[in-house]
């Protein structure tokens, strides 16, 4: 009788043990899908998360900040304390990650299928994961009146006279009222790329081949120097920010110019 008993209890025992043992496995696996979740987002039907809100602050390992407006066809990336918008193109990856590339096909932002992102830089080339930090405001492109146009020109033409130590006039005519807050944005940019290669420039001559810079209508976008005129092609119908190249396309152009017309001499 007692055999039976003690029988009887070691299948009890054992069947809670069980019972138990399967609770804290469903435990355990919701608790891990609640962590995941919380870092990464609920994947969506198709497999990649879903929860990241459109335009969103990140902030990367080695406290690389920005912002991402997926909010339009063209993404968008900004960096804090930088005026420059870039505008991204993105194109699918293995493993169902999305790539976002510059205007010179560099990669600069990974989107992993779980919602993670990674942020490629000259100093990261393997990449820098970063997290959301919380959602932020869609870009605007600013509002310009025709006086804030010419000023904004005139600034900018001003700075790149003085990275240069010499005048260079930019030229603007093809501007318009829709287009204006696109060529304000291209002269700053263009600015800022001259006073870059111009402080990294080897040579007491700084960009000596590049007499004026002309901005004009055109399609695609691009930058080229032709007979000492930097020529800045913009294309108004891509918006105030993927209607111009970036300012590292302009370096680009700038530093192989100014190379070629040292090497001649």
């Amino acid at each position: 009788m007692k055999s039976k008993v003690a029988h009887s209890l070691t299948r009890v025992v054992g069947a809670v043990f069980i019972v138990l043992s399967l609770g804290a496995g469903v435990a355990e696996a919701q608790g891990m899908k609640s962590l995941r979740d919380k870092m990464f987002g609920s994947p969506s039907s198709n497999g990649r998360t879903g929860s990241a809100p459109k335009v969103t602050h990140y902030i990367s390992e080695e406290g690389a900040s920005f912002v991402l407006d997926s909010s339009r066809p063209t993404p968008l990336l900004r960096f804090d304390g930088d005026a420059e918008v870039w505008a991204l193109t993105p194109t699918p990856g293995t493993k169902g990650d999305i790539i976002y590339k510059n205007d010179l096909g560099e990669p600069m932002l990974k989107a992993t299928r779980w919602g993670g992102m990674v942020l490629y830089s000259d100093d990261r080339p393997m990449g820098d994961p970063a997290a959301a930090s919380g959602k932020a405001e869609a870009f605007r492109p600013a509002m310009m009146t025709p006086v804030l146009l010419w000023q904004s020109l005139a600034k900018a033409s001003r700075r790149a006279s003085q990275a240069v130590e010499r005048l260079i006039p930019f030229d603007a005519q093809g501007a318009t009222p829709e287009s204006a807050a696109l060529y304000a944005d291209a002269f700053d940019v263009t600015s800022n790329a001259i006073v870059r290669v111009a402080q990294n420039s080897r040579s007491g001559r700084k960009l000596a081949n590049i007499r004026e810079v002309h901005f004009v209508e055109g399609r695609p976008p691009s930058v080229r120097v032709e007979k000492g005129i930097l020529v800045m092609k913009l294309d108004s119908s891509r918006g105030a920010w993927g209607g111009r190249v970036s300012s590292k396309r302009i370096s680009n152009v700038l530093t192989a110019s100014y190379s070629i017309a040292d090497d001649r001499r």
